[in-house]
């Protein structure tokens, strides 16, 4: 017992440094992709989303392994799982985790949307960049809200903004858009709503709709205000079909 609470003590710092690594990277690839600042050599922007993309990877397998039940699991299993919801916790506390996912997702989300506006979601397309960081983000949403109370209403309360080139809701492919007025929807975009509409890539997207589908069940489970969330919002067509 006491090495596995060795392994905890060590393990959750180890995964905090990386998401504090993750965000830093965050922060220059929004300024490059922003023209706050000049690429330090070629291809600068390209390089920090990959390893974005490739951190938050490593965040996502290490807060999965969730899929023994605490009734069947052995001791090691147990201190497992104790050590995993410990680090979700810390991860939600700690860092800015879970807006930074939120938003990356939104715009991948407003630009796809934006770009194909008018066509049929079976026509729209997305870059293999884009698709790659969309599930990452989506499979890390997924694992870090996993029973896990204080980052479901996290997820729920996160105010997303809308990009900066507001397009036409009425013309976007199934009509997944975010809190335009026009939308009959008296709340802001909220991370939560991000997940939701983010299904509307699924077209495009191999396994996007999935991951969605375990994100969604993992905000909802045991959380009523997150469930009612849920339910308006597929009640105004937010979700694609």
């Amino acid at each position: 017992a006491a090495h596995h609470g060795r392994d905890s003590r060590t393990a959750v710092p180890v995964l905090l440094a990386l998401a504090n690594e993750v965000e830093e990277v965050r922060l220059r690839a929004n300024a490059l992709r922003e023209g706050k600042s000049n690429e330090v050599y070629d291809g600068e922007l390209n390089c920090s989303i990959r390893i974005i993309d490739d951190i938050c990877d490593i965040l996502a397998q290490s807060l999965g392994r969730h899929a023994s039940s605490a009734a069947n699991a052995t001791d090691n299993q147990r201190n497992n799982l104790c050590f995993i919801a410990d680090s979700r916790s810390v991860l939600g506390r700690e860092t800015t985790l879970i807006s930074s996912c939120c938003k990356d997702l939104a715009r991948i989300l407003d630009t796809a949307l934006a770009r194909n506006s008018g066509r049929k979601a079976r026509e729209m397309e997305l870059s293999p960049q884009d698709q790659q960081t969309a599930i990452v983000m989506v499979r890390l949403i997924a694992n870090i809200t996993y029973q896990c109370r204080y980052n479901q209403d996290l997820l729920r309360i996160t105010p997303v903004p809308i990009a900066d080139f507001a397009y036409d809701t009425s013309a976007s492919p199934n009509n997944a858009a975010g809190t335009h007025s026009n939308a009959g929807l008296s709340i802001e975009r909220t991370g939560l709503h991000v997940v939701l509409s983010a299904t509307s890539l699924s077209p495009a997207c191999f396994t996007l709709r999935e991951w969605c589908i375990i994100a969604i069940r993992n905000a909802v489970e045991g959380n009523a205000a997150n469930a009612e969330t849920v339910r308006r919002l597929e009640g105004n067509e937010v979700m694609g079909d």
